[in-house]
This record gives structure tokens, C-alpha cells and sequence, in this order.
């Protein structure tokens, strides 16, 4: 009976989270069992402060008078099909506001609609490595003709992979990667493909917390004009470190605080710190 008073519960913290990416790559290899599904909420606060100078190959400060946030949640949803497939989709909410000079702009809206397939090459358990593969395809559903663009416009494909160590002594570590096939917008400018890496160790303290520790790195390519010509000073690069707490107050409910923490990395705009707040709620379907 619990159970179906936290599936309320989970969804109700979908829908009152406010306004990352999705990612293919969100998750380790373990999989949700047949009829379990996963809800999920990535909630996040950016304040953009530099911005990359390519003539002087450094970041510098944003002038006075400028400014540009970006907040919104990242909400999912999931459901475990057989012991090795699973069927997902990502839907990201966003609020971005941008001042320059007194000029204010501001867009709220969906983002791009992810759809997501994972299979299990090898399922992962607590003394058992794991590896999954994942295919996924992204929607232009964002407005990216808006005062601030809430999409790219383009409809891109993925392929990632996923593999998890078994438990020892209290630590796990995950290797991540996924790369982006992104393709042309209304304008005919293929966006650039994204290539994204994550090494992650995992620390179990008790039944109801964990620690870990995140390294990032992404690139994104050069766009391409409608002649096919690179298009320079479009490509960037990022590495993160991102530490957070894994809190399981109730069966089935995750609560994972944590930051971003930039450094090196080439092109486009940054912030100091990025907080992250993600709930995740798991519960049975059906079956």
C-alpha cells in the first residue's frame, strides 16, 4: 500500500521542480527489472560569468552590465521492458534570462524531447561487472526561434556505453561514453557532434547514503554552414569535476545533491559552480 502513496509523492516532485542537458549517460549499467519504472527530476542553477576570448586563447570576465542565467529541470521517465531492455524519455524544462547593457531577454519552455532505448550486454549486480549499450534520438520539440533558444533545431542520433564495476570494500566505478550525431537545422548549419566521457567512483558509507566523484569531459565539433565550410570559433571543449551524495530516506526514492566544478576547456561561455539537485523515484509498474 506504501508503494502506491510514493508513486503521488514522485511525481509531484516532477511537477513542482523548477526549471542539463539530458543525458545519455545519466545512469550506470544496472538495469530496472520488467515492469519497474523510474521517474526523475534534474533540477539545476547556472549563472554564466566568462566567456572564452579565441584571440587570446583565455577566458575573461564578462563586462559590466551583462549577464546571463539559465535554470530548469531535466524530468524522465523510464520503464524496465525485459530483464535486459529498458525504454526511456527525457524532457527538459527550461527558464534562461540574458541582460546586456540594460537589455533584458527571457525564453521558458520545453527543450528537445529525448527518446532513449537501453539493452544489457551484461547485466550488472552488486558482485557482477556490468556493461550496457544505449541508442537514443533527439527531437527539435524546443523553440529555436526564441528570445533565447530552447533547442537547436536539429534532429540527432546517439550511441553510448555503459560499464560498472561489481562492489568492493565499500567502492564502485562507472566508465561512461556517448557520442551525438547532430544534424541541420532549419538554416541548413549541421550543429556539430558531441562526444562526451565520464569516469565515476561511487563510496557506500551505509544502506542509505553514498558519496562519488565525477570527471567530465565533452567536446563539441565545429558547426558546418550550408556549403559544408567549418564554421570557426564554434567548437568547445569542457572538463568537470563534480562531487555529491546519494540519500535514500525512503525505499525506492533517491535524493542526490551535488556541483559542478569547470576546469580547463576551450570556447563559448562558463560559469564558477553549478548546483545540481536530481530526485530519482523508482516503483512497480506492472507485473
Amino acid at each position: 500500500m506504501k508503494r502506491f502513496l510514493y508513486i503521488p509523492l514522485a511525481l509531484l516532485l516532477l511537477a513542482l521542480s523548477r526549471p542539463v542537458q539530458a543525458q545519455l549517460i545519466w545512469r550506470g549499467a544496472g538495469m530496472l527489472k520488467p515492469g519497474q519504472a523510474i521517474v526523475q527530476a534534474s533540477n539545476y542553477l547556472t549563472h554564466f560569468d566568462c566567456a572564452y576570448n579565441w584571440g587570446d586563447e583565455k577566458w575573461v570576465d564578462y563586462p559590466d552590465g551583462r549577464a546571463f542565467s539559465w535554470n530548469g529541470s531535466q524530468t524522465m521517465i523510464g520503464v524496465g521492458v525485459t530483464p535486459r531492455l529498458e525504454l526511456m524519455a527525457h524532457l527538459p524544462i527550461h527558464f534562461k534570462s540574458n541582460e546586456i547593457s540594460g537589455i533584458e531577454k527571457e525564453a521558458s519552455g520545453l527543450g528537445d524531447l529525448y527518446l532513449k532505448a537501453r539493452y544489457a550486454v551484461l547485466p550488472w549486480a552488486k558482485d557482477r561487472h556490468g556493461f550496457t549499450v544505449v541508442a537514443a534520438v533527439r527531437l527539435p520539440t524546443g523553440d529555436d526561434k526564441a528570445e533565447i533558444a530552447l533547442g537547436d533545431g536539429s534532429t540527432d542520433l546517439a550511441l553510448g556505453g555503459l560499464y560498472t564495476t561489481p562492489w568492493k570494500k565499500g567502492f564502485r566505478g562507472h566508465l561512461r561514453a556517448a557520442y551525438w550525431l547532430n544534424g541541420k537545422n532549419e538554416a541548413d548549419v549541421n550543429i556539430g557532434n558531441e562526444l562526451k566521457f565520464i569516469a565515476k567512483l561511487d563510496r557506500k558509507f551505509s544502506s542509505c547514503l553514498m558519496g562519488f566523484l565525477t570527471y567530465t569531459h565533452y567536446r563539441l565539433s565545429k558547426r558546418a554552414d550550408a556549403d559544408g565550410a567549418a564554421m570557426a570559433h564554434t567548437q568547445k571543449t569542457r572538463n568537470y569535476l563534480s562531487p555529491g551524495l546519494v540519500w535514500k530516506p525512503i525505499k525506492g526514492l533517491n535524493v542526490r545533491p551535488k556541483v559542478l566544478i569547470p576546469f580547463g576547456g576551450t570556447g563559448g561561455s562558463l560559469f564558477t559552480v553549478k548546483p545540481l539537485l536530481d530526485l530519482w523515484y523508482t516503483f512497480k509498474l506492472f507485473g
